[in-house]
């Protein structure tokens, strides 16, 4: 039989953890999803659930002198309105499914859900964000890029949870978000591709290239970025043809019942040509 854990305190929460092999359902927005059933039917939960919606423990945002720190149990409308998190996510955000399921649905859901097509993911590969796992035996940081190594799987032991998410700062980073989907908004996406740069005295001081949708984790490679870096604007606009042939390597999309991968691909790439050739 299935049992259910609601804790009320995060202490709590992890001692059901070690001593029960549970899912972890904050909003439930992707889980309720993925065990559904036919209508009529309960979901098909086939082991425990802990329930973590309502520890105020995990639902804050504050800044320091490194970054930003999330709350693992903070809602997506939470993290949209707030003043401390960088315009890319807040745009990401704004974008992503219904108003009704960004009040319930938690930025560190979607990461543990592990999509390709998840939006959040992109924005935070491409601000090196961080991720706080905690248990009854200590904590730890991993990087996000890290953490997800396929479609729904992720570096996460059974005992462990999400407490947080980490964003360093890039106060100069200027960024560049685009969605394809089948509508403008609430649409699964297609192609996500998330940029950006920083320019000094002409020239290219950072550059960063995250797609998503287009392999079974999201797509960032540093050593493509490293090698445009130094160079004058006019430079890396010249080379467009072959940042895109480099990133092209990593762009291996799927047909699936949204789209054929000879589309996501060249969409995809057309959106990369845009982004460097904003870059000013």
């Amino acid at each position: 039989m299935v049992k259910h854990y609601i804790p009320s305190t995060l202490k709590e929460a992890l001692e059901a953890l070690d001593k029960h092999d549970c899912y972890i359902m904050a909003g439930g927005t992707d889980l309720m999803v993925v065990k559904h059933q036919r209508s009529g039917l309960i979901p098909n939960f086939d082991k425990d659930v802990c329930y973590i919606s309502n520890l105020e423990e995990l639902q804050y945002i504050f800044e320091d002198e490194k970054g930003v720190h999330i709350g693992a149990g903070t809602k997506f409308s939470d993290i949209e309105e707030n003043e401390l998190v960088p315009e890319i996510l807040k745009q990401i955000i704004h974008e992503l499914a219904s108003p009704n399921i960004r009040n319930m649905a938690t930025m560190a859901g979607n990461i543990a859900n592990a999509s390709p097509a998840g939006d959040s993911i992109v924005g935070l590969y491409l601000l090196d964000a961080e991720l706080e796992l905690v248990s009854v035996n200590g904590s730890r940081m991993v990087p996000i890029k890290d953490f997800i190594f396929g479609v729904r799987k992720i570096h996460r032991e059974k005992n462990e949870l999400i407490k947080e998410i980490f964003i360093p700062h890039h106060d100069d980073l200027n960024t560049y978000w685009r969605k394809v989907g089948s509508r403008a908004a609430e649409s699964i996406s297609k192609i996500t591709f998330a940029g950006g740069y920083e320019v000094e005295n002409g020239k290219v001081k950072d550059l960063r290239m995250a797609f998503g949708s287009v392999s079974i984790t999201c797509v960032r490679d540093r050593k493509t970025e490293e090698k445009y870096i130094g160079m004058s604007v006019e430079e890396l606009h010249n080379h467009v043809e072959d940042i895109i042939k480099d990133m092209g390597k990593f762009v291996q999309p799927i047909t699936d019942q949204r789209s054929t991968k000879e589309y996501r691909y060249k969409v995809a790439m057309n959106i990369l040509k845009d982004f460097i050739l904003t870059i000013e």
